[in-house]
């Protein structure tokens, strides 16, 4: 039990086996927040995840409420135990099927609850009439970017629960110089790293980003793919990176906990996300652009928030992989370009983007909604 100053915030979080973006940034959130306002506790809807782990690391507690079946009613239930013995103020939930059992527990508990946007597109998935109703029964709506506004409420009342906050990262984290060599990551020791940080879901356009691939190496012989992040596709999209003659110039390094010491190597930064998705605000062009790497992402919702074309990178029409493939050419040939580009998009990240003030607004949430 939290000290009676403080407020208990619980977070409801999946822990599928992969840490994405919005899991990312949870665990930013509960590093940086002020443990001597807030008192922080998480419940995972699947056991021995990695986001359970990172958490504890922190000394956050965490619990596993394990669901039966997708559609475990049973879930809200336990949930409202947990957060009646725990005296908790604040449900902040994240996503899809977190966020309808984190909300709906939350509203039969008597305590404030906030639910998340972290896309700004259609995921065509069972969990979306249930993301609704956790929406219309929140008192807070937190997203992380306009366009992901804008997709929900155009059409569904709620904008006016919205507030929007970035994404944040520890500015220390991108100032250090690389002290790991290619070598030592498993990088191509020479030529030109084009690179791509997402996990391999049908989410991101991996499809699409192989065949650009393929066009650029038939320019830069010495340029190499390298692809982080892993997923139920992988070996589907190995075997399509084998067929496009492209298989021992892109290398798939699966999860990996070291992704910003990898990145420190790119040249460029893709991100191609795909055309049906869409996205918020995407970790992986923030951590790009917070490395002072320029960036090549495909124009589709907060990516054209944070990629100014011909500022900090270049936008390219989704699902075309000629277009895709044009502008990292544009980019491959030109290091002075790809220098400008990556200064200006660290400067946005320092103004934008920081850890602090992605804590300090959501902090600023907490305590709107605790003085109600």
């Amino acid at each position: 039990m939290a000290e009676p100053s403080k407020s208990n915030i619980l977070y409801v979080a999946h822990d599928t086996g992969l840490i994405g973006g919005a899991e990312r940034q949870l665990l930013e959130l509960l590093k940086g927040l002020d443990r001597d306002r807030f008192s922080p506790g998480l419940v995972c809807l699947e056991p021995g995840g990695p986001v359970a782990r990172a958490a504890a690391e922190t000394g956050v507690p965490v619990s596993v409420i394990e669901r039966r079946w997708r559609w475990d009613l049973g879930v809200i239930g336990r949930l409202r135990g947990v957060i009646k013995r725990g005296g908790v103020s604040i449900v902040h939930a994240y996503l899809g099927l977190p966020g309808f059992f984190g909300a709906t527990a939350g509203k039969l508990a008597g305590c404030k609850v906030i639910t998340t946007i972290r896309i700004a597109g259609p995921r065509r998935r069972i969990s979306d009439p249930g993301e609704r109703l956790a929406f219309i029964i929140s008192d807070r709506i937190i997203a992380n970017s306009h366009a992901g506004v804008d997709h929900y409420f155009r059409r569904w009342p709620g904008r006016g629960k919205t507030r929007i906050i970035y994404n944040g990262y520890d500015p220390a984290d991108f100032e250090a110089a690389a002290t790991r060599s290619r070598a030592d990551l498993g990088l191509p020791e020479r030529g030109l790293l084009i690179g791509h940080v997402a996990n391999l879901t049908y989410l991101k356009d991996y499809p699409t980003f192989l065949a650009a691939l393929a066009m650029v190496f038939e320019r830069h012989e010495d340029a190499w793919g390298v692809i982080v992040g892993d997923g139920e596709r992988r070996a589907a999209y190995e075997g399509l990176a084998r067929d496009l003659g492209i298989g021992g110039r892109t290398l798939f390094l699966g999860h990996r906990r070291d992704v910003l010491d990898i990145a420190r190597h790119f040249d460029i930064g893709v991100l191609a996300s795909h055309p049906d998705y869409s996205e918020g605000l995407s970790n992986s062009i923030c951590e790009y652009m917070g490395l002072g790497k320029p960036v090549v992402a495909t124009a589709v919702g907060g990516n054209r928030e944070l990629v100014r074309p011909g500022v900090t990178g270049l936008l390219a029409a989704p699902g075309n992989a000629e277009d895709l493939a044009a502008r990292i050419l544009a980019l491959a040939g030109d290091e002075e370009m790809r220098r400008d580009m990556g200064r200006r998009g660290r400067e946005f990240f320092t103004r934008n983007l920081s850890l602090e003030v992605m804590v300090a607004r959501t902090e600023s949430v907490y305590r709107e909604l605790l003085k109600r």
